[in-house]
């Protein structure tokens, strides 16, 4: 195929995209923009960073913020594949331009690494990434589903286990890594 006949396929397929998202966005709009679930997915985003801000161990902070912010870049990136490769949906989103659940990437799952980081820090990283990844795989997402806010599609909490498991163990390993203002 010449690079002319790339690009115009290619310009359809986007052209096509843009129109389903643009009913994407009108469909959210209309369904699901300022319903209680919707506040729940704001508040579940925002009031956590409120919360661990106020009670974290503040000689710990350059160290677990980094760790967090590993845990939610790999959050987000990994969602955004669940999402388009269509493995799960979040009906509710809080932003329907970003392919993942804001509350879950960004704030869930970088606040609770953070905190189970932070208790215990010098119990085994392979026992609490093994409670954590029970935790988030058994009721964070079980509890997400009942909620409705998140439904699975092609998709099983078990396949999150080992996931969670990985993500924590590197993100402890990060936060370990370069020592900025703490001994954790």
């Amino acid at each position: 195929m010449k690079s002319e006949e790339v690009i115009n396929q290619m310009i359809k397929v986007f052209t096509n995209f843009h129109h389903a998202h643009s009913v994407l966005m009108d469909n959210w709009y209309e369904i699901v923009f300022l319903t209680p679930r919707w506040w729940l997915g704001l508040i579940l985003g925002t009031i956590p960073w409120f919360l661990w801000w106020k009670f974290h161990n503040k000689n710990f902070t350059g160290d677990l913020f980094r760790a967090g912010l590993f845990m939610a870049v790999m959050a987000l990136l990994l969602d955004s594949i669940g999402v388009q490769l269509g493995l799960w949906v979040y009906p509710y989103d809080v932003f329907p331009f970003i392919p993942g659940y804001f509350p879950w990437d960004l704030t869930l799952l970088p606040i609770s690494v953070m905190i189970f980081l932070e208790i215990k820090p010098h119990w085994s990283p392979i026992k609490k990434s093994f409670f954590y990844a029970i935790v988030s795989a058994f009721v964070g997402e079980p509890l997400a589903i009942m909620l409705k806010l998140y439904e699975s599609l092609q998709w099983n909490s078990v396949y999150s286990f080992p996931v969670y498991i990985v993500l924590f163990l590197l993100a402890d390993r990060i936060a370990r890594s370069k020592k900025f203002n703490s001994s954790l």
